[in-house]
């Protein structure tokens, strides 16, 4: 089985949360591999066309009398990707032909946003990890125009997986209110009574709110531009992403969320994916994709400091966050 994300639909919570309740897994004939670096030396291997570590976890599970449960949000992207074996094909048809000769067939849970909620949420997960500098406007141009990191076309995604008889499908509407996702998920494979299952006393992944966003819009630019071997280094990157989040933390920034839509480009967006979304929602679920996803009517944040006090407040933090990340500070 594999819960494939997308991103930003509480996968880390998921994870962590499976990972608590091994017991609890295993009474309900689930395998789940404790570390999270075992789910992505999976995909890793899958992108190398080497399923032997896959066949591994299959030898496992079946000493155990138990179901192999994977999870990695990074899967939503993986599976469409070409394949290394055979030409014209894609991991997931590698993934399958595998399986078939194993003689075993694939579960897949995804969870999906709609559109604008769901690249608001990833264009602010990436920007706070320094992934790129560009504004919010050209981020949702250039996903709309080639998927990239966030690909959002769930019948560009999935599509081969709905047509294939191997593939037992469920997709599961991401809105608040609609339940726990980890029980949720447990319960789309099988596991109908999910009481034992032990809570998890983590903090929510907050959203680090417009200020730390236009901080690091542009201490992305200045490291790409004047600092490029910190640019290319994860562990600068960290060092500003850890200390911008606890910034955000104190001085509770966490209140003014970032939100970059619009009507204009809340229009641009339906009339990349409302069609695409219909045909989906219709094949999947039955109804139009707006029936369970209502249109969003967003309240644009500040897209820059108010006034001039609160821009040199903002810059002097950036400057000492970018101290930070080159090791300057002491």
């Amino acid at each position: 089985m594999l819960h494939v994300g997308i991103h930003k639909t509480a996968s880390t919570y998921i994870q962590h949360r499976l990972k608590r309740n091994q017991p609890f897994l295993r009474q309900h004939g689930l395998l789940y591999p404790k570390k999270r670096r075992d789910h992505l030396r999976l995909v890793k291997a899958l992108r190398q066309g080497n399923l032997r570590p896959w066949g591994k976890l299959l030898d496992r599970a079946a000493r155990k009398g138990c179901r192999p449960l994977v999870s990695a949000e990074i899967l939503s992207l993986v599976l469409a990707e070409p394949s290394r074996c055979t030409s014209g094909g894609t991991l997931l048809a590698d993934l399958l032909l595998f399986l078939e000769r194993r003689g075993v067939a694939l579960e897949l849970v995804a969870f999906l946003r709609d559109q604008p909620a769901y690249l608001n949420s990833r264009y602010t997960q990436l920007i706070k990890r320094l992934y790129f500098g560009v504004s919010f406007e050209r981020y949702l141009a250039r996903t709309m125009r080639s998927g990239g990191e966030s690909a959002c076309d769930f019948e560009e995604l999935f599509g081969e997986a709905l047509a294939s008889a191997q593939v037992r499908c469920s997709f599961l509407p991401f809105r608040a209110g609609d339940g726990d996702p980890c029980e949720r998920l447990l319960q789309a494979v099988g596991v109908a009574d999910c009481t034992g299952l032990q809570p998890l006393d983590q903090r929510a992944n907050a959203q680090p709110g417009w200020q730390a966003v236009w901080i690091a819009q542009r201490l992305a630019r200045r490291l790409q531009h004047q600092h490029p071997k910190a640019w290319r280094s994860p562990v600068c990157k960290a060092r500003i992403r850890e200390a911008l989040e606890r910034l955000a933390l104190e001085q509770g920034w966490q209140a003014e969320p970032y939100q970059g839509l619009s009507a204009p480009l809340l229009n641009r967006l339906e009339e990349r994916y409302g069609a695409s979304n219909d045909r989906f929602a219709q094949r999947v679920w039955g109804c139009s994709w707006r029936e369970l996803f209502p249109l969003p009517l967003p309240q644009p944040s500040p897209q820059a400091p108010r006034d001039r006090a609160e821009r040199r407040e903002l810059l002097a933090v950036a400057q000492w966050l970018l101290a930070e990340g080159l090791g300057e500070s002491a």
